[in-house]
């Protein structure tokens, strides 16, 4: 069913401040740049939808740091904009204000979305029950602060207009320790759907991308670019949008440290939070190449902006920088070549990286301390800040799935080195030989092949000291932190 005008009815605000409050006679502002700005259909702003986005800004949710607006599409504040307009559009359709909603409207209006086709695959619906259901979660926090709006607390609940309840459940962590959770639901919805989590990559299907790179028949700029997005992807742990927005200082800047880290932004969490992630020497290389040569002549040559906008990643067309889903079409692409038949997606590479990181910091813990260490591991300071440093999630809740699955792997797990930098940068250096080996099978020369080899073997040299120097450090921090428990 069409739904009126296709016009987009949520943007993002680029210099924006609101009110925040007075102090010796100032007047104090919060920088909400990047917040989304809700209309109606025929161009007037959504006064009651914007408010509501304002309300979002110091969400409880976020530990009062409000939903996220980082990236090109306004983080999670974006997807809650881009959800709700779907019910101002019927709204505006009918008619209606959303005070004016009735339960039965409310039920036609998830049907509608539940029923509606593919652009793509008219044999298939556009949205999941899992999306219709947050779809429908936004909607009835958006009604819920209509209701407080007008003067009726009550709108959205058990025996309110929109018939919803709240639903109470609790999980369990590693150490049995329950977790209270709650949410809203309405009868429309149906039953509730087990959450899809999508495994992590594995090392066979990364070797089978790396060959399908070097088997299309793409120019040699797209050919680097998507060779240097899979070391990032495996080499980081980052998601798609902080890819997207890694910029060429980031890179030249590791290279001049003694002991490289690379600079992240980390979505999800309050605006300008960033991470350091160490990198290698043999991902760096390959890093530099693209931009002293293949980058370059794009932007010389293509790119018509004017001075060069600085992202790491750019079209071969336009000298744009490339957007998050752009980089998940890359990996699909990748995939379906490289004849993987199960999905294939950039956040397969952060369960991975996650996953391997957590089975070397349980080992490397365990083999540091006796006992009944590994039960209260996961509740030491110092290991929930290093998983945080690392991966770039908000709240140690986060990562519990990530553990479940570093347990579930770590029987079958013979490693037993203790150092986690160096497991890394060891298991770095046997990819990138295997990688040399299967080149040398599809023609490489054997003098080329020893040239690389005798260069990868010098970057693992000083990539491996690396690795026991930080190790060293982190060594001498962590008896601090076992005398304090």
């Amino acid at each position: 069913m069409k739904t009126t005008s296709p016009r987009k009815l949520h943007s993002l605000l680029s210099q924006f401040k609101t009110f925040s409050h007075f102090s010796v006679d100032r007047l104090n502002t919060n920088n909400t740049e990047n917040m989304s700005f809700l209309i109606w259909p025929n161009g007037s702003p959504c006064l009651i939808g914007n408010l509501w986005i304002l309300s979002l800004l110091s969400s409880k949710w976020r530990a009062q740091q409000g939903l996220s607006r980082r990236g090109k599409k306004g983080g999670s504040m974006g997807d809650y904009a881009a959800k709700v307009s779907q019910l101002l559009r019927r709204c505006y359709r009918d008619g209606l204000d959303p005070i004016e909603l009735s339960d039965a409207k409310f039920t036609d209006y998830i049907d509608e979305i539940r029923q509606e086709i593919s652009d793509f695959n008219p044999s298939q619906r556009k949205k999941s029950a899992a999306t219709v259901n947050a779809v429908g979660k936004v909607w009835l926090d958006f009604l819920s602060f209509v209701g407080q709006f007008y003067g009726n607390p009550t709108f959205v609940s058990l025996d309110g207009t929109i018939r919803a309840r709240t639903e109470h459940y609790f999980t369990a962590n590693r150490n049995n320790k329950k977790i209270g959770r709650t949410y809203i639901t309405h009868h429309s919805f149906g039953e509730p759907q087990r959450e899809h989590r999508r495994n992590p990559i594995t090392t066979d299907q990364v070797a089978l991308l790396k060959a399908a790179i070097r088997k299309d028949h793409a120019p040699t700029f797209v050919k680097v670019r998507r060779g240097c997005l899979i070391e990032l992807l495996c080499d980081t742990g980052a998601r798609r949008s902080e890819i997207a927005n890694l910029k060429v200082d980031d890179v030249l800047r590791a290279l001049e440290m003694e002991h490289p880290v690379l600079r992240l932004d980390t979505l999800k969490q309050r605006e300008g939070a960033e991470r350091f992630v160490p990198m290698f020497s043999p991902a760096l290389k390959k890093l530099k190449q693209y931009i002293d040569v293949e980058r370059r002549k794009v932007m010389r040559k293509i790119y018509k902006g004017g001075k060069d906008h600085g992202f790491f990643f750019v079209s071969a067309t336009t000298g744009q920088p490339l957007t998050s889903p752009v980089i998940s079409n890359e990996i699909r692409y990748l995939g379906k070549l490289a004849g993987i038949r199960s999905q294939v997606c950039p956040h397969m590479f952060r369960h991975a990286f996650i996953t391997n990181l957590f089975i070397r910091l349980i080992m490397r813990h365990e083999l540091s301390n006796e006992d009944d260490f590994r039960r209260a591991l996961l509740d030491t300071k110092t290991f929930t800040a290093e998983v945080i440093s690392w991966t770039g999630h908000l709240e140690p809740l986060s990562v519990e799935y990530y553990i479940n699955l570093a347990f579930r792997d770590l029987s079958s797990y013979t490693q037993t080195v203790k150092s986690v930098h160096l497991v890394m940068a060891m298991d770095k250096y046997f990819s990138e030989e295997n990688e040399l080996l299967v080149m040398l099978e599809e023609g490489l020369s054997v003098v080329e092949y020893r040239q690389q080899l005798t260069n990868l073997q010098q970057m693992a040299l000083k990539d491996f000291e690396i690795a026991r120097q930080r190790e060293s450090l982190l060594d001498r921090k962590e008896p601090h932190a076992n005398r304090r428990k």
